[in-house]
Parts: C-alpha cells; sequence; structure tokens
C-alpha cells in the first residue's frame, strides 16, 4: 500500500469511529480478548461463506480471516483457541479496528441515516502541498507544511462524505476533503486569491457528529 492510499484511508477509517462512537456504551461493548475479536471476525466470515459443507464453510472463513488480518491461517487457529493472547501490536490494533467496524452493523446504518444532511466536524493533522505548476491567477509555492485543522464540514461536503464511506471510496472522501479545505480553509472562499493544495499525509482525522 503507497503512503498516499493509506493516508486515505485514514479519512474513512476515521468516519467509522464516529460512527461507532455514536452508538451507546453498551452498543459499543466489544469482546476483550484476542480469542474473543477472531471468534466475532471468523462469525462473520462464515455468515459470507458460500461453502454449504460445514467444515470446509469453517476451514475457508478460517482462510479468509486470515487474509483480512495479514497473518497466517496457523495464527487464527491459535488466536481461536486462546494459545496466542497477545499477538503482535500491528495485528492486535487490526483485530481492533476489524470488530469495531463490523460491530453492529444495522445500528450504525441508522446513525449514518441521520447524520446526512447535517454538518459535520473535523479535527485533523495533515500536510498540504500547493501547486508547483503555475497558470494565470494561481499561487504557487514548492513548500510543504504541516497543519492542525479544526473545521465543521457544511452539509453540502459533508453528505458525499458519507456516500463515499457507503461504497467504500477513499480516493472519493480525499478529493471532497480536498476541495473543501482549498476553498474554505486556505481561501476562504475567494478571498485570498486562487491557491491549489494537495494533501499529501495525513497523520489522523477525527470526526464528530452531532
Amino acid at each position: 500500500m503507497t503512503q498516499k492510499n493509506n493516508h486515505r484511508e485514514r479519512i474513512l477509517d476515521g468516519m467509522r469511529r464516529a460512527v461507532h462512537d455514536k452508538l451507546t456504551p453498551k452498543q459499543r461493548d466489544l469482546p476483550k480478548t484476542t480469542k474473543g475479536k477472531a471468534s466475532a471476525l471468523l462469525r462473520e466470515e462464515m455468515k459470507r461463506s458460500t461453502e454449504t459443507d460445514p467444515r470446509k464453510r469453517e476451514a475457508a472463513a478460517k482462510k479468509s480471516l486470515a487474509a483480512r488480518l495479514g497473518v497466517k491461517v496457523d495464527s487464527v487457529y491459535r488466536y481461536l483457541s486462546g494459545k496466542r493472547k497477545n499477538p503482535p501490536k500491528e495485528i492486535a490494533e487490526k483485530l481492533d479496528k476489524e470488530v469495531r467496524d463490523s460491530a453492529k452493523p444495522g445500528l450504525k446504518k441508522k446513525v449514518i441515516k441521520e447524520a446526512r444532511g447535517k454538518s459535520i466536524r473535523i479535527q485533523s493533522r495533515a500536510k498540504f502541498g500547493y501547486g508547483t505548476t503555475a497558470r494565470p491567477g494561481v499561487t504557487t509555492t514548492p513548500d510543504s507544511r504541516w497543519r492542525n485543522i479544526a473545521e465543521t464540514l457544511p452539509a453540502m461536503y459533508a453528505t458525499p462524505l458519507w456516500d463515499a464511506l457507503e461504497h467504500g471510496d477513499d480516493h472519493r472522501a480525499q478529493e471532497i476533503l480536498q476541495a473543501y479545505l482549498q476553498k474554505e480553509y486556505f481561501n476562504e472562499g475567494g478571498k485570498h486569491g486562487n491557491v491549489e493544495v494537495q494533501l499529501e499525509d495525513l497523520d489522523y482525522m477525527d470526526f464528530t457528529i452531532d
């Protein structure tokens, strides 16, 4: 995965976290152990499987789960049996993310439905570069800068972001955010000329649903 694709993914990940955080504490309750998390994900994979034979379906689900986590099938067996309670940090974080993102799909759809058409707040630390190809009326500079950003996206930007989340389109999500920040944050609606910006990297992006 390239760095650019990686920071794009953080945008949709931030939106998924915001949806999860909108649930009640009881609804947000997730498995605490590695075994519990792996078991919850295995049940999800088994529901997706088209295998009719129970043993083949379980084997196929374990293989799919291994690919999903980026580990060997043997590791999945150890997680499920409880023999491996503390996987490497990267895998532990992946387990947390996958369980969180897949939990309570019906409730999360309701949260998203209610959030459509409303503004959404963002907080982020992001690195922006400016246009380097000079054109009439365009301010250019070769320098890139990290900026701490706290903004409220109006519905005209927030609604298509939810569409991008629904379709898993991280490229579209970046385009929407970049368009908003270029017009409203950097150019203040056109007050400061026409500065072109490019989102180059993203430390984090947090969303808050009102």
